[in-house]
């Protein structure tokens, strides 16, 4: 016999919430005549004076009672707030506990198949992607390598068969970010290799990432030492995804800059652009979302954002995008402090 079946055999009693309130009420009632009768037989008060006292009386004990009784009917209903708040955090494995209480049982029960159910849908939807994106990775690199022979023999061949292969080119360049940014999502979005986090110098991870992509390194401002604990590789690339975000949306890298605020360490990422609409400034963060920026084309894959918010996400922090000051785009990364270095 499953637990849910015990539960369900267990005969209600002051424990469950039923029984609560019939209790509450029951004692809330015989206070409220034992007020009556003082009133009547021992106070002599009169008519209107027993009236009164007993008016007075049964308020001020429902209202304790309803004081306490309240705290311990929302009692379940916090834990449920906490747990859901929990899961919409990006905690799916959070389940509320089992209670033997059977009025509550069956909320319980819903809420958990409910948030079972849910799991194994994202869990199908990020196998799909990730199994899709591999898939295509094979066919992809033939055609790649074939577009490569084809290069070879480039200035053999006709004027619109170069431009032809030039277009086939650039169009292979952008299905092969796309594919590397969907694999690279759907592994934050599983939170892989979790235990793999380490104490990161936020200097030393911003000097190696703009080195590697020929930045000036006066680009980069520290006004405060900082730390914190992540998975270096999948770091690396978010911050890669706001400089190349930058540099195609943005007219370019304008500035970095790394401070510290309380027990959060604050990356800020520049451009030239002109800004992003206010109505976009959580958009851009969608999957497949592109925003056109002033007259600029739009030619990103709507991943590398959205990567950005899952990587940034998965280390505890949050990123949004506001005005820079003067103008331009302003992309702010927050993630938790460390104050550790190994």
């Amino acid at each position: 016999m499953s637990s849910a079946d015990l539960r369900k055999l267990r005969l209600p009693g002051r424990q469950t919430l039923r029984g609560r309130v019939v209790f509450v009420f029951a004692v809330m009632s015989g206070l409220v005549s034992a007020l009556l009768v003082v009133a009547v037989f021992v106070l002599d008060l009169g008519f209107w004076g027993t009236l009164a006292g007993g008016v007075a009386g049964g308020i001020a004990v429902g209202i304790a009672f309803a004081w306490w009784m309240s705290r311990r009917l929302l009692e379940p209903l916090q834990r449920m707030t906490r747990t859901a708040a929990r899961i919409a955090s990006g905690e799916l494995g959070t389940r509320l506990p089992d209670t033997d209480d059977p009025d509550l049982a069956p909320t319980v029960d819903a809420f958990n198949t409910m948030v079972d159910s849910l799991q194994r849908r994202i869990d199908r939807e990020r196998r799909l992607v990730g199994d899709v994106s591999h898939e295509l990775r094979t066919p992809l690199t033939t055609l790649t390598t074939s577009v490569g022979v084809m290069s070879r023999y480039e200035d053999e061949l006709p004027q619109r068969s170069r431009q032809a292969l030039v277009l086939v080119r650039a169009e292979l360049e952008h299905l092969r970010r796309l594919l590397d940014d969907l694999l690279a999502l759907a592994r934050a979005e599983a939170r892989m290799h979790r235990a793999d986090a380490e104490p990161l110098s936020v200097r030393d991870l911003l000097t190696h990432t703009l080195n590697d992509l020929r930045y000036p390194p006066d680009l980069l401002t520290i006004s405060a030492e900082a730390t914190v604990t992540g998975r270096k590789l999948e770091l690396e690339r978010a911050l890669v995804n706001l400089l190349e975000n930058a540099d195609r949306h943005g007219g370019g890298v304008m500035g970095v800059g790394v401070d510290r605020r309380g027990a959060q360490v604050v990356i800020t990422v520049d451009d030239y652009g002109p800004g992003v609409a206010p109505e976009d400034r959580q958009r851009i963060f969608e999957r497949f979302v592109t925003v056109r920026r002033g007259r600029r084309t739009v030619s990103g894959t709507g991943i590398g954002l959205a990567l950005v918010a899952e990587t940034v996400a998965a280390h505890g922090g949050t990123v949004e995008c506001t005005d820079r000051p003067g103008g331009g785009a302003r992309f702010l990364v927050r993630l938790p402090a460390c104050d550790e270095i190994h």
